[in-house]
């Protein structure tokens, strides 16, 4: 696979999984490798193993923090501060988006918006 199939494939999206390329016939050997490079080569930034977003100037859509929060960890959603904020009740500024989950705590950090 090339990085214009690539492209074409899910230049619309903000970030993606890699099994989605399942869906379009490319073997997950193939895509593994692939992806680890284009990675290395700073076309694709790695937010998890599995989830990527494609890095600037390849990017058409900027990624919602919201949405790569969601995307970051499976049954979770925005709440607290950075939801209060988003809905303007509460006057202060949030910088970090939180999440909430039934799942263990961590703290997540990504190059996409460092």
């Amino acid at each position: 696979m090339k990085f214009d199939e690539l492209l074409r494939l899910v230049g619309d999206e903000p970030v993606f999984f890699s099994s989605l390329l399942d869906v379009y016939g490319v073997s997950p050997r193939q895509a593994s490798l692939q992806l680890v490079r284009w990675v290395n080569a700073g076309k694709l930034i790695r937010l998890r193993r599995g989830l990527y977003a494609l890095n600037q100037p390849f990017r058409r859509i900027e990624p919602h923090p919201f949405l790569v929060a969601n995307c970051m960890r499976k049954a979770s959603y925005v709440s607290m501060q950075s939801a209060l904020s988003h809905h303007g009740m509460i006057p202060e500024y949030v910088p970090v988006v939180t999440s909430v989950t039934t799942g263990r705590p961590e703290e997540v950090h990504t190059e996409l918006y460092s």
